[in-house]
């Protein structure tokens, strides 16, 4: 006999397979069949936007299974009512929930038998909703209708964008053009001076020039934070405020700044170090290159697209009314 536990695992199981099968399988199968069905007509655009029918309040009978017609008893592996479920198209549900769930073991029999009692379940439920006239709830046909425009457009995109790609050449070529950009973030190791007077600042400018040791002339005369380190401010990808960087930007490695205006007085600033600030080598970012560059490609197809239809196509739009 199953434990509480067990029974409340598969409770679980079933709600969250509800969820999952409802939306990855039932509403894309049943919109696919739609327009695969030659018996039937996509709306014209006039009427997309006409306000769905209210509910009836009598009972509307189920409807049947797009899939019914094709089954036969042979391959027919469950039927609630009018519906039917075939074992290809119990595969292919599978298959769907492997994709959304890869870590659930679809092989196993008695997973298998969960999901299948899941869909008997849901369908006892979508029939019974059917007879009682919610599946005509105008909240429910708009969003079955958003879900097929919504469809609609995935497919039209996969079309246009089927044979977009770029090539190793254009990724090249794309590189060269801007590898003054393709840079590895560069970083300083910095240390820095700080005095509460111009003057002063001058005259220790002076005698870290001739020869003097920055570090110790920042702890003895520094007032800033890092005085105590000589003004060691580590590496830094950006200075703490603009006059710094400007000052850092320009420097070699060994070299002093001149004195500048901060945020707690005159500056000085030395370069111990630099890191990074070379170009990255195209086969490292080749693969960036291409998705980015692929992205941007098919993007343009797109928009070049809809602007042809809006030539072809008389288009109203009242932004006063937004």
């Amino acid at each position: 006999m199953p434990t509480t536990s067990q029974k409340q695992l598969k409770l679980a199981l079933f709600c969250f397979f509800v969820a999952i099968m409802s939306v990855r399988c039932d509403l894309i199968n049943s919109t696919k069949e739609y327009f695969q069905d030659s018996g039937k007509k996509v709306k014209p655009a006039a009427q997309e936007n006409k306000t769905a029918p209210a509910a009836s309040p009598s009972p509307v009978a189920p409807t049947a299974n797009p899939s019914e017609q094709k089954a036969t008893s042979a391959n027919v592996l469950a039927r609630v009512g009018n519906w039917t479920i075939t074992l290809d198209e119990f595969n292919e549900r599978l298959n769907a929930l492997k994709e959304a769930v890869p870590d659930f073991d679809t092989t196993s029999l008695d997973a298998k038998k969960l999901v299948l009692e899941t869909l008997v379940r849901q369908q006892l439920l979508v029939s019974e909703a059917e007879k009682v006239g919610l599946a005509n709830q105008k909240d429910i046909q708009a969003a079955v209708d958003e879900f097929r425009r919504t469809l609609i457009v995935q497919e039209v995109v996969k079309n246009l964008v089927r044979d977009i790609n770029v090539s190793d050449e254009e990724a090249s070529a794309f590189y060269e053009a801007q590898k003054t950009v393709l840079v590895e973030p560069a970083q300083w190791h910095v240390r820095s001076l700080v005095i509460d007077s111009q003057l002063k600042a001058n005259e220790l400018s002076t005698q870290i020039l001739q020869g003097g040791d920055f570090a110790e002339i920042a702890k003895q005369n520094s007032i800033g934070d890092n005085a105590a380190q000589g003004g060691d401010l580590g590496f830094i990808a950006e200075a703490p405020f603009a006059e710094m960087q400007n000052a850092i930007a320009p420097l070699n490695v060994g070299e002093v700044s001149g004195v500048f205006k901060g945020p707690q007085g005159f500056y000085i600033v030395k370069v111990e170090e630099k890191k990074g600030g070379t170009p990255i080598p195209f086969e490292d970012i080749k693969k960036d290159i291409i998705d980015n560059q692929t992205m941007l490609k098919q993007q343009q197809v797109i928009l070049d697209h809809v602007e042809k239809l809006k030539g072809e196509t008389k288009v109203e739009i009242r932004e006063d009314l937004l």
